[in-house]
């Protein structure tokens, strides 16, 4: 079994913020897939090993991701500087 790809939270908003219209949570898991297998693990500056929901809740919570009808947009202007 392989070890799941560990995907910082700046790669989630930049597939956001890349996309010409607010996308769904599908379409952004799709996307995320495509690059990074089926089950990859998500980190920040603030988190570590979670989820597909458990990232996109941690960055809805400080405002970098913005979810409305079921669309997803981002404040770019919320994102940390680190890498």
């Amino acid at each position: 079994m392989s070890t799941p790809q560990q995907v910082h939270g700046h790669e989630v908003i930049e597939m956001i913020s890349e996309s010409a219209q607010p996308i769904s949570r599908e379409q952004l898991l799709q996307k995320i897939q495509a690059i990074y297998g089926e089950n990859p693990k998500f980190f920040a500056c603030a988190i570590a090993d979670a989820d597909f929901e458990g990232i996109l809740t941690f960055l809805k919570a400080r405002g970098k991701v913005v979810e409305i009808d079921g669309k997803l947009t981002t404040d770019i202007s919320k994102m940390c500087s680190h890498g």
